[in-house]
């Protein structure tokens, strides 16, 4: 087990999106060493939603 500060945040709706990307943006100043994030029922269409997360240095977990 990690002694890091992991934040994970449930779903990528209205307010997961861009909280994810929030706390990627600022993660250094609030001490998080990892943001991980889990989607709910994907589809094809939300690839690209997923992709700029992953980019911004979140982690999908399962």
């Amino acid at each position: 087990m990690s002694d890091g500060n992991i934040v994970h945040v449930v779903g990528t709706g209205t307010i997961g999106e861009p909280l994810i990307g929030l706390l990627c943006d600022i993660r250094g100043e609030l001490g998080i060493d990892e943001i991980t994030f889990y989607k709910h029922s994907p589809n094809l269409l939300d690839r690209p939603k997923v992709k700029g997360l992953l980019n911004r240095g979140a982690v999908l977990t399962t």
